[in-house]
């Protein structure tokens, strides 16, 4: 069932959008389960730092911060299936990150939302500071962010783009307004079934030397893009061999240690999985051009 993934700067009252959103999908299922067998059958859970036990203070180091969204990641990737609908009450601040879960659902060929909570970073501060996040019917005192950590997590945000696939359908929040329940639950439980994709429905892995021919594949596109810019300089649209996509790169300069965080991203998505040999460098491409917007 749906992925809803909750996203916003820290200290901005994600646990009580979260929490607002669960208690509306759970009324909404008691309403409609005496007439309808397929919504008596869903679960609402709730994925958060403070239901793993995951302290704030693991965001001022990457390495423990690394592990802790493994361990976030994995939580979900476990609870998700046909009638468990999955509330990740996390920041979900890296889009890459966002894609990520996008992809899980994907996979499950069940829809995916993202719910921006919009808050003034001033706001977040004076929140954090006083311990209350939230409206008054719902406040909840937790373990603050140091100061330093909040100012670095705000700086690193990076905001939902509804234009992209992996952050819509977008619902913003702004922290004065009530969530917009009813449409988040028409978007997700009375949506249209979810199409497979090429980059997420993959048959399993049975070549002996298929992460040998990913590995080889997207470093193929890597080198045509690097000599691209040196030769061309930034931006412009890029003609892929073998690929049936082109890439179209931004104005700006992309460097090797850019391209290969995204390589290795793309592998990890899809290591697990094969496809036609003759389809990876498109997807990779189309990955490409998705973080490059």
């Amino acid at each position: 069932m749906p992925l809803i993934m909750i996203s916003g700067f820290p200290a901005s009252g994600k646990t009580t959008r979260a929490n607002q959103i669960r208690d509306f999908f759970n009324a909404k299922i008691t309403e409609q389960s005496a007439s309808d067998s397929r919504v008596a059958k869903f679960k609402v859970h709730v994925v958060s730092d403070d239901s793993l036990g995951v302290s704030r203070e693991v965001y001022r180091e990457a390495r423990p911060e690394k592990d802790a969204r493994a361990t976030f990641y994995a939580t979900v990737k476990r609870l998700l299936s046909s009638n468990d609908i999955v509330i990740a009450d996390g920041m979900n601040y890296i889009k890459g990150y966002r894609y990520q879960l996008h992809c899980e659902a994907k996979a499950l060929l069940t829809p995916s939302c993202v719910v921006h909570v919009g808050v003034p970073a001033e706001k977040c501060k004076e929140w954090n500071a006083t311990k209350e996040f939230g409206e008054e019917s719902a406040q909840a005192v937790r373990e603050p962010y140091a100061p330093d950590v909040l100012d670095n997590l705000i700086f690193r945000y990076e905001e939902p783009n509804p234009m992209t696939r992996w952050d819509s359908p977008l619902f913003v929040v702004p922290w004065m307004d009530d969530i917009p329940g009813e449409d988040i639950w028409n978007a997700m439980v009375n949506n249209d079934a979810v199409k497979p994709h090429l980059a997420t429905v993959l048959k399993p892995a049975t070549e002996a030397n298929y992460l040998q021919v990913l590995d080889k594949a997207t470093q193929d596109v890597v080198s045509v893009v690097l000599e691209h810019q040196k030769t061309n300089g930034p931006g412009g649209s890029v003609a892929i061999p073998e690929a049936s996509n082109k890439l179209e790169l931004p104005p700006t300069h992309i460097g090797l240690p850019q391209l290969q965080r995204m390589r290795r991203q793309f592998i990890s998505f899809n290591r697990q999985h094969t496809a036609e040999k003759s389809r990876l460098k498109s997807m990779f491409v189309e990955y490409l051009n998705k973080e490059l917007e």
